[in-house]
């Protein structure tokens, strides 16, 4: 695994970053092919107002599944986010997130997308509320998996 990568700054209201890198895995199992792929990862953000921001962020990764006969996962991300503060301390994040999963050494490959709103509600400097609602998909090549969700969640922050 070798990443290198830079930081950029348009203007103060558009920054970014850039990574290029290669992954490669080889297997003492025979049976399991060598995984290897190009790593690309990038964001962009821009500072619509002192309180919105708009950022495109994508990624590659290689992850391990348990899919007999695939070495692993290629991962490809992308996501789009708009995060405006109402307040001070009061924080809304929206996001769509879509990308695809690729399994080397498989006939599988599938398409993931994601919808959600965040709220954040910062109590004091040091609690904050935060709550989540996601919904997800997954679109697959195979009969029978692919999926759909639905995610709520609520959390507490506490920090010092």
């Amino acid at each position: 695994y070798v990443k290198g990568g830079t930081s950029f700054e348009f203007s103060r209201l558009l920054t970014g970053e850039i990574g290029v890198g290669y992954a490669a895995r080889n297997y003492v199992d025979s049976r399991l092919n060598r995984l290897e792929g190009l790593l690309v990862s990038s964001s962009l953000t821009w500072t619509v107002t002192p309180l919105t921001k708009a950022r495109f962020v994508s990624d590659t990764a290689i992850t391990e599944t348990t899919l007999l006969g695939a070495s692993g996962v290629m991962t490809h991300s992308y996501t789009f986010e708009v995060d405006h503060d109402f307040r001070r301390w009061l924080t809304a994040i929206g996001k769509f997130t879509f990308g695809t999963l690729d399994y080397q050494g498989a006939d599988r490959h599938d398409k993931f997308y994601a919808l959600s709103g965040d709220v954040i509600y910062k109590m004091s400097r040091n609690i904050w509320l935060k709550g989540t609602l996601r919904r997800d998909w997954l679109d697959s090549n195979l009969p029978g998996n692919s999926t759909a969700s639905t995610v709520v969640l609520v959390g507490v922050r506490l920090q010092n």
